[in-house]
């Protein structure tokens, strides 16, 4: 008989989903490196790679994190005279690396958050300016794939098998869908208080949410900040077209590094065809709650690309295009991001919570 004291040993569910996320990660890398048609093979089948246009895959998207560091500092600077461009890096920076490593990149804003304020930035401030510019790439991001749908779905939909077709539509609705609930978010105060509001005793009915009325108060504050916040905004006209116009240029070179490596493979394509190509499978991997998309990433660029890319180069394009956008990225920025325990970031957002508008 087992001693009732004996204390057992407990494996918390992050732990285990991170050691599934690192199997499935070294799983796909050493399948593009090693299977038939891999980076071996690629290797041994005496194609030159032009490391030049590798060399500018690798720029565009140093070119895309810039840029993202370039639009929190333009969006802090309105509101705080002592917002620097480093401090503004080293927030982009760190965005880059949680929103790479966590589900659906749920952890890079509150990273942020955290980050800045050991800098010195409130963090109601902060918050404001990551809701401001989630708003602005949504908005464009939504653009450009309904610009990609209606320019290019006719000849990417051949090449479509029933799940592909599932989940471009899926992608598609919740872009449409996300867009809705900003502009309700941005605009109608009153009815997305009401909305909330009723999640949040429903919730409470089902006892999954604690002190709902609470909740309730806490909520109505930060929607008077971040209405408040919108309004300021929306009165720059300056400012927003300067910020639309750089998240364009920054959603386009994120979205050249698979044209890069396709002509570093001497592959001759068309720029558009691969933007188009490039915001499907942003669009449909967005849907998968893993980090990076993982998995869904690597598929939907073998569907959507698959028509520029041959047996021997399709799978090398892959690795390259993942490790330079994602794994690459999170080699880079993980410098920056070495933060104290999760206890820290409660501690930081509960000393900045007093500063929010009533």
């Amino acid at each position: 008989m087992k001693d009732e004291n004996t204390r057992r040993i407990h494996i918390p569910w992050s732990l285990i989903f991170n050691i599934v996320i690192l199997a499935l990660t070294g799983f796909l890398i050493t399948f593009f490196v090693f299977s038939e048609g891999g980076f071996i093979d690629l290797i041994n089948s005496g194609l030159k790679i032009n490391i030049i246009w590798l060399l500018t895959a690798v720029f565009v998207h140093l070119l895309n994190i810039f840029l993202d560091t370039l639009i929190i500092y333009l969006f802090l600077k309105e509101t705080c005279e002592d917002m620097t461009f480093y401090k503004a890096l080293i927030c982009g920076l760190t965005g880059q690396f949680f929103c790479a490593v966590t589900p659906s990149a749920t952890g890079g804003q509150p990273m942020q958050v955290v980050s800045m304020s050991r800098m010195g930035i409130p963090a109601t401030k902060t918050i404001a300016a990551l809701i401001q510019k989630f708003l602005v790439w949504q908005f464009t991001l939504s653009a450009v794939c309904i610009i990609a749908v209606a320019a290019r779905f006719g000849f990417f939909s051949q090449f479509l098998d029933a799940p592909m077709w599932v989940m471009s539509i899926l992608g598609f609705v919740a872009q449409l869908a996300m867009i809705a609930a900003l502009l309700l978010a941005s605009y109608c105060k009153p009815l997305t208080t009401r909305v909330v509001n009723w999640v949040i005793d429903l919730l409470g009915k089902l006892h999954i949410l604690k002190k709902p009325e609470e909740k309730k108060k806490s909520l109505d504050e930060t929607l008077t900040s971040f209405h408040d916040n919108n309004k300021t905004l929306n009165k720059n006209k300056e400012l927003l077209i300067k910020v639309y116009a750089i998240t364009a240029v920054q959603m386009m070179s994120y979205f050249l590094v698979p044209f890069c490596i396709a002509r570093s493979f001497g592959i001759e394509c068309n720029v558009f065809d691969m933007l188009c190509a490039q915001s499907y499978v942003y669009m449909v991997s967005c849907l998968v709650p893993l980090p990076g998309g993982s998995g869904a990433s690597e598929y939907c660029f073998s569907v959507f690309f698959g028509a520029y890319f041959t047996e021997i180069t399709i799978k090398s394009a892959i690795l390259l295009w993942r490790t330079i956008a994602y794994y690459g990225t999170i080699v880079f920025t993980a410098p920056f991001a070495m933060l104290k325990s999760r206890k820290s970031i409660e501690e930081t957002l509960e000393e900045n919570i007093n500063e929010i508008p009533s």
